[in-house]
């Protein structure tokens, strides 16, 4: 006959107590799948003596088609919104098998959401996962912790954002304190999966979502706070206490900000940019009060209270501070971007190494056609610069012979031109003669003109009939030394690459 044998005493009465079967013998619990485990064969064994009646215990739950049917209704509770009802429900399951891991994990979500402001179950939701995780089959646990650790997530970052909305509108002591206890829940809940034997992390980036929460918390509510002051013509006492009270409040929350999480510096530098802002605000906040002016026989505004000079040197030591914090958070963000470069590109130098190393004939073979090209780029370098050469001294420079001729008789013209110049009041002959002949000598030069014009033709015709094999055999050489420069290059990028790009 089979029974459950115990483990320790080997006794074999159970009774099933909270989803659990318990020895008789010595106490010990034991799960249904350790129990289904511990069925074994036997004969003529006797059971220990307790005093206590023998009860047949049933295998599997008889309230299990009931307890399927309450979790429909739960899970449709919960996608309705209905949070308590799912909740509800879930109680009615667990009270049917406390094992139902199914029912602890929606009670987790149900629970979790039905959150308030004064009444955070967000940490009773983590004890709910806990017992889910417990209770779930091996091959399920993991899937849940992560489930797990999301939902709590969503929940923390609903909490945040809630906790954003009071304080822009109202950032007094009570809900800056808020926000510190919002962020204490928020670990503490994922500190009970971890005590709880359930390992997780800190999701990746979950406490920079969170910061980035109160950045903009404090962004909103200085905005307020200057509406709200910039909207009083004479801000009495109590303004004034009002808005330093707000001020100070919006400073703490950017410096909570700051200190949330150690891996968001490029965040950090804009919330000390703000953290700045906030603390030039109030310098020349000030306060009024009506005083009787007997001599106007009238009452006047008068500056009643205004920042101690102690306490604007205070602010411009904390401005001062900021400015160190941002130009040392931009120095460490270069130098991590440096190392991660450097750190990258020899990585990448090693692997392109071992590839190579791997692969030594054909980098022998690259090797060795790249020096051949090297070679052959260098001799058609040469061999170009010499038709180069040729080419420039045989392009046709100086003046043809009727330039030169075109030149004397301008030369003729101006020694003419000189003559007049000289000439008295009373040569008017002899200026006539010599305006005459200068006139015939331009006429000279007109003619020369297209004469010229055809010389320079003729000879840059007969310099291109010389140069035009030079050309041909330089532009031949270039296409060479550019196929050369081509393939060296691809060399270049074949040996350099790296071989998982």
């Amino acid at each position: 006959m089979k029974k459950i044998v115990c483990e320790l005493c080997e006794g074999t009465e159970f009774t099933k107590e909270g989803g659990m079967f318990v020895c008789q013998g010595c106490g010990t619990k034991y799960s249904v799948e350790e129990a289904k485990a511990m069925m074994r064969e036997v004969e003529g064994a006797a059971p220990v003596a307790t005093g206590v009646p023998v009860t047949t215990v049933p295998m599997g739950n008889p309230n299990q088609q009931q307890i399927d049917n309450i979790l429909v209704l739960a899970t449709t509770a919960y996608e309705a919104q209905n949070y308590a009802e799912a909740e509800n429900y879930c109680n009615q399951a667990i009270v049917l098998d406390a094992m139902c891991y199914k029912a602890w994990n929606l009670k987790g979500k149900a629970v979790g959401w039905q959150s308030k402001i004064d009444n955070l179950r967000i940490e009773e939701a983590a004890h709910s996962f806990c017992k889910a995780i417990d209770f779930a089959p091996e091959e399920e646990k993991e899937e849940l912790k992560t489930q797990a650790v999301e939902e709590l997530k969503k929940l923390g970052l609903a909490l945040i954002s809630l906790r954003k909305n009071r304080f822009s509108v109202n950032p007094d002591k009570e809900e800056l304190n808020g926000f510190t206890l919002a962020i204490k829940t928020l670990l503490d809940s994922l500190m009970i999966l971890l005590s709880h034997g359930n390992a997780v992390g800190m999701p990746d980036g979950y406490l920079e979502e969170v910061a980035s929460e109160m950045n903009l918390a404090a962004v909103a509510a200085l905005n307020m706070a200057r509406k709200a002051w910039n909207g009083v013509d004479h801000p009495s006492e109590k303004d004034f206490d009002t808005y330093l009270g707000w001020i100070g409040n919006i400073e703490q929350l950017l410096r909570q900000a700051i200190d949330t999480s150690d891996y968001d510096d490029e965040e950090d530098i804009i919330r000390y940019k703000n953290l700045k802002i906030v603390l030039l605000e109030p310098m020349d906040a000030k306060s009024y009060k009506r005083v009787w002016n007997s001599w106007n026989n009238e009452y006047d505004w008068v500056v009643e209270y205004t920042l101690a000079e102690e306490a604007k040197e205070t602010r411009r030591r904390k401005i001062t501070e900021c400015v160190d914090k941002i130009v040392e958070l931009q120095k460490k963000i270069d130098d991590k971007k440096a190392a991660e470069a450097r750190k990258a590109e020899e990585e990448k130098q090693a692997r392109i190494k071992a590839y190579w190393e791997a692969h030594a004939e054909e980098k022998a073979a690259l090797d060795a056609e790249q020096k051949e090209l090297e070679t052959k780029k260098e001799s058609l370098t040469s061999e170009i610069a010499g038709l180069d050469a040729e080419i420039e001294a045989l392009d046709p420079k100086g003046a043809v012979p009727s330039e030169a001729e075109d030149e004397k008789l301008r030369d003729q013209i101006r020694d003419l031109e000189n003559q007049r110049s000289k000439l008295g009041l009373f040569a008017g002959k002899e200026k006539k003669r010599i305006t005459e002949e200068i006139a015939s000598l331009y006429g000279r030069c007109d003619s020369l003109e297209s004469k010229i014009e055809d010389e320079k033709k003729a000879r840059q015709a007969e310099a291109n009939k010389k140069m035009a094999p030079l050309r041909k055999k330089r532009a031949e050489l270039r296409r060479q030394l550019d196929a050369a420069t081509k393939r060296i290059n691809a060399i270049v990028n074949e040996l350099t690459k790296d071989p998982e790009a």
